[in-house]
């Protein structure tokens, strides 16, 4: 679907009020005019710029948005836009669902978020699909939406932890070797000291855009690595428990059972007694 979209669809979503996400209205238009939203808004909006200038006000923010620059706006949060130049070009869509506000907020999306200089091909060809799907399946399409509508959420998580910094190494990219370190030296002792000169930037830093990621810190996620690990090798094998601590980086047993059993509610043994019960039970 090439060139500028001219249109606004509300599909009808009686049935599809039960789903996490249920896509409520998409469209666009050339000429975008004056809209004012308020506390009474009930929808989540993504809004942005494919050729113009705008300007958004929310809160103490003043901003202009133009080519590249994508708005979030969660449901009830008050906020304007206007053009400043007479053809804005804009696309935007508006969703809700019964377990949306839980996952946007693990995303980071509990309040208004303004992108600068985003590739638009991604969300462009998202909506393409939707628009797409809804003019020729009448019947399914609005559930399919819902999940093209989820697609569109997860990309905008991607262009807000991409975003440019100074050097021009994205986010992503820095993270990307951590994760990659974590993984395979996990099972040993992994100093925080060792992931940051991986990264390059500081300690502050890396522990910021990691938690934003990942919603947690770096050594929660290593924990969290180690006992997924432990959880596979108790059900898996035969290994006594205290040769399964040394095998996932924890050092001392007794620490091990007491952070497994404060994340799991259940001892080592007990798990591995319990999940076994239950996979014999499945046969």
């Amino acid at each position: 679907m090439a060139g500028t979209v001219e249109t606004n669809i509300y599909p009808y979503a009686e049935k599809t009020q039960g789903l996490p996400v249920c896509l409520r209205g998409i469209g666009g238009t050339g000429w975008q005019g004056y809209v004012r939203e308020t506390t009474e808004s009930c929808w989540y909006k993504i809004l942005y710029c494919v050729g113009g200038c705008g300007r958004l006000n929310y809160d103490s923010v003043n901003c202009e948005l133009a080519q590249g620059d994508v708005f979030f706006a969660p449901k009830g949060y008050p906020h304007e836009y206007f053009p400043v130049q007479k053809k804005w070009e804009v696309r935007w869509a508006v969703f809700d669902g019964c377990g949306l506000e839980k996952t946007l907020s693990e995303l980071g999306l509990d309040k208004p978020v303004v992108i600068k200089g985003c590739s638009l091909k991604e969300l462009n060809r998202i909506s393409d699909r939707i628009l797409m799907t809804l003019r020729t399946d009448r019947i399914n399409g609005i559930y399919r939406c819902s999940g093209l509508c989820y697609d569109m959420i997860l990309e905008l998580h991607r262009l807000m932890l991409d975003e440019s910094m100074p050097g021009g190494d994205s986010r992503n990219e820095l993270l990307l070797p951590v994760l990659d370190h974590i993984e395979d030296n996990f099972r040993r002792d992994l100093p925080i000291g060792e992931l940051v000169k991986i990264s390059g930037v500081s300690h502050q830093y890396i522990g910021r855009i990691f938690r934003q990621a990942m919603g947690c810190s770096i050594e929660n996620h290593i924990r969290k690595r180690r006992l997924w690990e432990a959880k596979h090798l108790l059900l898996e094998t035969n290994s006594q428990i205290s040769e399964i601590a040394g095998k996932c980086g924890f050092h001392d047993a007794g620490y091990f059972s007491t952070v497994f059993k404060r994340t799991e509610g259940l001892s080592p043994a007990e798990y591995r007694r319990k999940s076994r019960n239950q996979k014999d039970q499945r046969k």
